[in-house]
């Protein structure tokens, strides 16, 4: 055989009546497969590490990834949609910070043709100039359009101030000056600069026999590039406090504020991610109970830890009329850095992580995703199965370790009449 399977670990265990295994080709292109039992159902997630890392022209990866539904050298848009959509399935393409991902879902006897229509995206898009124009221009009034939005232009404000000088600093959908000057060219030296096998990460879960699927995996996969696109991810830490005000017309006050956080691969990650549960994830949190239902400030308050490769924030939101403001500012941050926690706090905070985690892996297509995403992001597949255990195991005196060690100074933007 041209291609040959180096299997780098193969791994069976029970994990809701399912099975993992874990294969890697030749050229190195990652692939996970999760066995289970249904009416033949079947959900992937391809992930190929990149995102907006590197760019040269801010929003190009975005751009390119947008173009791959819109056909290649075999299939044109329509046929590419419907060889999914003939099975009840889907397939999109999105890129997001730190990786691009095809998603799909099929029948199983619709699998082969997916495949290949998989291949054919990988290999052959066409990016057409047409397409490229009016995708260009469709990004170019959402980028307008978020101006007109207070909740998006502070978070886009407040991404230029604290991701100042990495990838980060502007979301993938770019900024509006390298928009207006990406090429078709453009896009295609993009596609082969990321276009890597050892960047790319296949998770597919689904009621199929593992020697029955792997053979067409290999097809479809085994022609990818070798190598990997090797870029810097570049850190910025918050070592001052500052607030920035942008005015706006409109009859509300958007608050949003990002702190420093613990990176993604260690201890503290999951210490942070029980921290953040406690201080704004849903109505029990302290910034629901403090800034909505004690002050009255607003209906809407949260705060979020996303989890990307480099420079980590915790933020938090507070949408508040005009006149109370200023005094929001101060209670979110006395909130974040200061308000009591307590024992009973973190506990209700774990059991909401792992409730929401589990409800989440209700469907083929998110328990591929997960997959894939814990794989692309260097804590390695298993994670999926170890995570609530982790979560488990985060202890309150270690979440008030990390917010001591962490949220010492903020970046506030207030978007105000």
């Amino acid at each position: 055989m041209r291609f040959i399977i180096v299997l780098l670990f193969l791994l069976s265990l029970s994990f809701g009546g399912a099975r993992l295994r874990e294969y890697t080709l030749e050229n190195g292109v990652k692939i996970i497969l999760k066995e289970t039992h249904g009416k033949g159902l079947i959900s992937g997630s391809i992930f190929i590490r990149s995102g907006t890392h590197g760019e040269k022209k801010r929003g190009v990866t975005n751009l390119m990834a947008i173009l791959f539904t819109k056909g290649t050298k075999k299939h044109d848009a329509y046929k590419i949609a419907s060889m999914f959509e003939d099975y009840g399935g889907f397939v999109s393409a999105s890129a997001s910070d730190d990786y691009v991902e095809i998603s799909f879902s099929t029948k199983i006897e619709g699998l082969r043709e997916a495949l290949d229509v998989i291949r054919s995206m990988l290999s052959e898009p066409l990016f057409e100039d047409g397409d490229l124009r009016r995708e260009k221009q469709n990004t170019l009034k959402a980028l307008r359009s978020r101006k007109e939005r207070g909740h998006e232009l502070a978070m886009d404000r407040l991404r230029q101030i604290t991701y100042r000088g990495t990838s980060y600093e502007y979301a993938p959908l770019g900024k509006e000056e390298d928009l207006e000057s990406i090429t078709r060219e453009d896009v295609v030296e993009r596609w082969k600069e990321v276009l890597k096998a050892k960047n790319t990460v296949v998770s597919l879960v689904g009621d199929f026999k593992v020697e029955e699927v792997l053979p067409l995996l290999k097809d479809a996969l085994s022609e990818l590039p070798k190598g990997e696109y090797a870029y810097q991810v570049k850190e910025a830490d918050i070592s001052l406090s500052l607030l920035e005000r942008v005015k706006r017309e409109g009859s509300q006050a958007t608050i949003l504020c990002a702190f420093d956080a613990p990176a993604f691969r260690g201890e503290d990650y999951f210490a942070f991610k029980v921290l953040d549960a406690v201080l704004g994830d849903g109505m029990t949190s302290k910034l629901f109970k403090e800034l909505r239902e004690k002050k009255g400030y607003a209906y809407a308050v949260y705060s979020t830890y996303p989890t990307r490769l480099g420079s980590p924030r915790l933020i938090a939101y507070i949408g508040t009329s005009p006149e109370k403001k200023e005094q929001a500012i101060k209670d979110l941050i006395e909130v974040v850095k200061r308000h009591e926690i307590n024992p009973e706090d973190v506990e209700l905070a774990k059991n909401k992580i792992i409730g929401d985690f589990l409800l989440a892996h209700q469907t083929r297509a998110r328990q591929a995703w997960y997959l894939g995403f814990f794989e692309v992001m260097g804590f390695g597949w298993r994670m999926d199965l170890e995570y609530t255990q982790r979560i488990k195991e985060v202890d309150y005196q270690k979440v008030r370790d990390v917010r001591e060690r962490f949220l010492k100074f903020h970046h506030c933007v207030v978007v105000e009449p």
